[in-house]
């Protein structure tokens, strides 16, 4: 289930940034003074292959993946992220709408919109089984 992380650094004073997190996804939201939502990144399968799908009200969507940068113990690199492929939406959804109860309606409500809107703007770009 996803909570939010209250303490969260807020570098722009003109945008309160907001965390929610569970074991699956870490999801970051961006909003004006007016509770306007002027971005996101939704990162999810934490477990597995991390993957970002963010959004920004100036330039849109992108899609990546997060290289852990850890290919050798004695080493320690960065994790960075990197264009990715095709986006598991039919999954990334069902996760959603099971984990994001107790997110405010209009947070929610935002977020599964703009899933729903990539899906339909880049239909080439989702693998649904």
């Amino acid at each position: 289930m996803l909570h939010e992380i209250t303490r969260v650094n807020q570098p722009d004073p003109n945008l309160r940034r907001r965390w929610f997190r569970d074991d699956y996804f870490d999801i970051f939201t961006w909003q004006a003074a007016d509770s306007s939502m002027v971005g996101f990144q939704v990162c999810y399968d934490l477990p597995n292959y991390e993957r970002v799908l963010s959004w920004r009200a100036a330039n849109g969507y992108t899609h990546h993946r997060v290289d852990g940068g850890e290919a050798s113990p004695v080493k320690n690199r960065t994790p960075i992220m990197v264009p990715d492929g095709l986006v598991p939406l039919t999954t990334v959804l069902e996760e959603f709408d099971l984990r994001a109860t107790e997110l405010e309606a209009p947070v929610r409500a935002f977020l599964r919109q703009h899933l729903l809107d990539y899906g339909a703007a880049h239909p080439g770009e989702i693998d649904n089984p």
